[in-house]
């Protein structure tokens, strides 16, 4: 076989069409079958043709790295003009218009509209209506009032409303909302307007999760505690109809005696729409848990599991920098799948699974990192929960389908547009406060695009975003909010993890990594044999942050004194127009599990004036310093001025 048709095979075979898990992220049907990496007796194997690295990727590789250094020791200045030597700038976008409210700021015509379509309403001309008020919301879509009066319209005309719709326009009050949302997601009279229309389709669940979605995402708004108790009541407005329908049918009492059965079920077992619902009635979290501990037991038995501790501690450190800053205290746990598809999937309550081929696909912990922020929001956003609360089998409590079926009914499904959405929106937020590169996620849709492109754009109605679509929003969310692309990448340190699931021997300069036959065996063991590198002594470059309110709170750098203690840098910068003041006494540093660790805290100044900025630093007693990677460390600092602020900065 010729050079040119071996390469020529290798491309065919990225392109195998497959039936995995999820197809979480490249919104469409297909997986990535990552150059046919596959896993032979516990170990990971590359089966399709390595192609050499070219000198332009080399150079890229070696700038994004100096860049890192330079970014982690307290010089982003220095940091971001090597970054932008190998990341071109985006296309110029156009500033969305900003919202009015008030008819005089309409133009002539769009005036003409609004009091036609108001004449129309009177006269009850249903073609008057709906034709003014769709060129109303067409053409000054900025117009909240055109949105809320069209939905209102629909709401009352339901038949008018479909009848009078173009094939692309919305045929009812909530497609008119949902329309509306996507385009203008932090007004709140929009998101006010679709809860009361979910709220009289009876749809409680639905309302709670978009109410509690608005919170999670626009933490900030005055409007948010608003929000939060619409989620609350009609979360209980959902379980109190639920209720009350299985005591109709007269099984609420033994639904509540099959939760004490239902952890005896094995993967492998049969489940019925009865034994789901006793789950569901459990919560989020509990639900979560459950089908979480039985697909872990799937995997285990299928010899799929990573066990090898610094891939996973690279994950769980990876996700212990998102999570925090996600709005959900859920209990986070991370999974890495011998797998080779670029793949990833969350289920309810954070539980978070990652393939070994995103690992190997993607080019920094950026990216990565990206894609795990998109998975959380998942989690966080409750769209996995919501999609299985949904299920078409739950409307037969009698039906019995395997386990393994409900698993593929969580991951296996695409998430609806406006969720992929959302997703991708509030992971990068997140990617951005955690002082990541902030177009990680977009840099990985590009990458499949490239690969995956010719898809045709996708419009309002569409199931899913493609990736050329997903590029473009993510460049216009970046750019419009001066979300920083020039922060870390993070490619030294995913290179190594990388090199260790293919069984690739370090390069002289970096630590020896753990050979990748090990990933089989179990955890102890691994330890055991796994090399371990000298500890280090002095200061070492580390970061991290959160910012609440114009206050930021970040990491900055630490120093390691023995091998049982080490002192972390502080910074808080108060951008805010009033004073921001903490008691160092109460402040805390605790480990992944909620152990509080012992410490002592001082601080420069305890009040920090507005405008004002101030350095302390956190001693860690009776902890030795992971030379590897995360600490695995949150820092917990909490304002004692004002509204209680909690600040939490993962390391």
């Amino acid at each position: 076989m010729t050079r040119t048709s071996q390469l020529a095979q290798a491309a065919q075979l990225s392109l195998i069409l497959g039936v995995t898990t999820s197809s979480w992220l490249l919104g469409v049907n297909l997986t990535v079958d990552a150059e046919s990496r596959t896993v032979t007796g516990g170990k990971l194997e590359t089966t399709g043709i390595e192609l050499a690295q070219k000198s332009q990727g080399v150079n890229r590789f070696q700038v994004l790295a100096e860049a890192d250094e330079l970014f982690q020791t307290g010089r982003p200045k220095e940091a971001e003009n090597l970054y932008r030597q190998v990341k071109p700038a985006f296309s110029p976008v156009e500033n969305k218009r900003t919202a009015i409210y008030e008819v005089e700021q309409l133009p002539g015509d769009g005036q003409v509209y609004w009091r036609n379509a108001n004449e129309g309403l009177q006269q009850n001309l249903d073609s008057k209506i709906f034709l003014s008020l769709q060129l109303l919301t067409e053409n000054y879509p900025e117009f909240i009032k055109g949105h809320l009066l069209l939905a209102e319209a629909c709401q009352k005309k339901s038949e008018a409303c479909k009848n009078n719709a173009k094939a692309e326009q919305p045929k009812n009050d909530l497609e008119v909302l949902e329309r509306a949302g996507e385009l203008y997601p932090d007004e709140p009279d929009l998101l006010k307007a679709k809860i009361k229309a979910l709220e009289n389709k009876e749809q409680f669940l639905e309302a709670s999760i978009a109410a509690r979605q608005f919170v999670t995402i626009f933490v900030d708004y005055p409007e948010a505690p608003e929000f939060a108790s619409l989620a609350e009541k009609n979360l209980k407005r959902h379980q109190s109809k639920l209720n009350e329908s299985l005591r109709i049918q007269g099984v609420f009492s033994a639904l509540v005696g099959a939760a004490k059965t239902i952890s005896t079920l094995n993967w492998k077992s049969q489940i019925s729409g009865f034994q789901t619902l006793s789950m569901l009635l459990q919560g989020e979290s509990a639900f979560g848990k459950f089908m979480s501990d039985k697909l872990v037991e799937k995997y285990r038995q299928e010899d799929k599991l990573v066990q090898e501790p610094q891939v996973l501690n690279y994950v769980r450190g990876i996700g212990g920098r998102l999570a925090p800053l996600m709005g959900r205290n859920f209990e986070y746990e991370y999974y890495v799948i011998k797998d080779s598809s670029i793949n990833a999937f969350a289920l309810p309550g954070g539980k978070i699974f990652v393939n070994t081929g995103a690992i190997l696909n993607t080019n920094s912990e950026a990216e990565l990192a990206g894609l795990l922020g998109h998975e959380i929001a998942h989690a966080v956003l409750s769209h996995t929960f919501q999609r299985i609360a949904q299920s078409q089998f739950l409307s037969s409590l009698s039906n019995v389908i395997p386990m393994s079926n409900l698993f593929q009914d969580m991951v296996g499904k695409e998430h609806s547009r406006e969720q992929e959405r959302q997703a991708d929106i509030l992971g990068t937020r997140v990617l951005n406060k955690a002082g990541y590169a902030a177009d990680g996620l977009r840099n990985l849709m590009a990458t499949l695009n490239a690969q995956y492109g010719g898809k045709e754009r996708t419009d309002w109605q569409s199931t899913h975003p493609a990736p050329a679509e997903r590029v473009e929003y993510l460049e216009s969310l970046i750019e419009r909010n001066k979300y920083n692309r020039y922060a870390y990448e993070g490619v030294k340190k995913h290179k190594e993890i990388q090199n260790l699931l293919q069984g690739i021997s370090p390069s002289p300069n970096t630590k020896p990594p753990a050979q990748a036959n090990r990933l089989n065996q179990n955890t102890s063991r691994a330890n055991q044999n796994t090399p371990r590198s000298k500890p280090i002594r002095g200061n070492v470059a580390i970061t991290g942050g959160q910012t609440r309110d114009n206050v930021e709170i970040r990491i900055d750098g630490a120093k390691v004194e023995s091998n049982r203690n080490f002192s972390i840098n502080f910074v808080v910068v108060n951008r805010s127009d009033r004073p921001f003041a903490f008691v160092p006494l109460y402040a805390q540093v605790v480990t992944e599990n909620g152990k509080k660790l012992s410490t002592r805290f001082s601080s420069a100044d305890v009040l920090v004036p507005a405008g004002g900025t101030t350095k302390g630093t956190v001693q860690v007693l009776g902890q030795s310093w992971n030379s590897q990677g995360s600490q695995n460390l949150t820092l917990v600092i909490k304002e004692s001025t004002g509204g209680g602020r909690l600040f939490r900065i993962s390391f």
